[in-house]
């Protein structure tokens, strides 16, 4: 006697291949929404932050350079301008300027750094924090001395003008440091013999930007500048910039 026939019908490879893979899928799917669940990596320290000095105080712009030992004008100026930054932060009465890239980084901010040779430099710092209050404050470099071009001939000290105490800024004010700021771009510009290094950094949701330029003859980085100074109350040095 025959078999009779099996009268289930009979299910297509294809049909038997798709549901292997959605299982596939799904398996996939629970494991790596069990790997997102987990609390994520803290983020690693910015470079240089592990010098309990730089923590505290002061910028060490990646990568970290020394002075350029060429022959002037100096092929390195970014080199260079990172070097005359960074100083330009710590040689000033008081304590140094804070750092925007390590330790505590605040929500928004901006500084400017005017940098020459033959006058005392002006540090500029406008900054926001988590209230939405915003304040701004310049302070010159220490005085110092050039000595004399003649053995026994007496030193010149260097004086500048000093800056306004430190005030609030206006939301206009404050907007159009952010506007004036959120302008800069291009590349870093080379040096020259006689003039000045301008110095611009911020930091915005934790995105840090930091250009340097020789005089420049942009009328962004310019003005910029010079709205900073003007805003902080640094008249004497204004008179002095170019």
């Amino acid at each position: 006697m025959t078999a009779a026939p099996d009268a289930r019908p009979r299910e297509p490879a294809r049909e038997a291949c798709m549901r292997v893979t959605t299982s596939v899928i799904l398996a996939i799917a629970v494991l790596l929404q069990a790997g997102c669940a987990r609390t994520p990596e803290p983020a690693a320290a910015a470079e240089g932050c592990d010098d309990p000095q730089a923590h505290a105080w002061y910028l060490l712009p990646p990568p970290a350079q020394r002075r350029s030992r060429g022959s002037l004008p100096f092929l390195d100026f970014t080199g260079f301008a990172r070097a005359s930054y960074r100083d330009a932060l710590r040689d000033l009465d008081g304590l140094p300027e804070p750092s925007f890239r390590c330790g505590s980084v605040p929500v928004q901010a901006y500084r400017f750094v005017w940098h020459t040779p033959f006058f005392r430099g002006v540090v500029v710092r406008a900054q926001r924090n988590a209230a939405g209050h915003a304040w701004i404050v310049g302070r010159s470099a220490r005085d110092f001395e050039i000595p004399g071009s003649l053995p026994g001939s007496p030193a010149t000290v260097i004086k500048g003008g000093a800056c306004a105490p430190p005030r609030a800024l206006s939301a206009q004010e404050w907007n159009a440091i952010a506007a004036a700021f959120a302008l800069l771009q291009g590349e870093d510009s080379s040096a020259g013999l006689d003039g000045s290094s301008w110095m611009f950094e911020s930091v915005v949701d934790g995105e840090q930007r930091w250009f340097a330029r020789w005089v420049p003859r942009d009328p962004a980085f310019r003005n910029t500048g010079r709205m900073m100074v003007e805003l902080a109350g640094c008249t004497d040095t204004l008179k002095g910039m170019e």
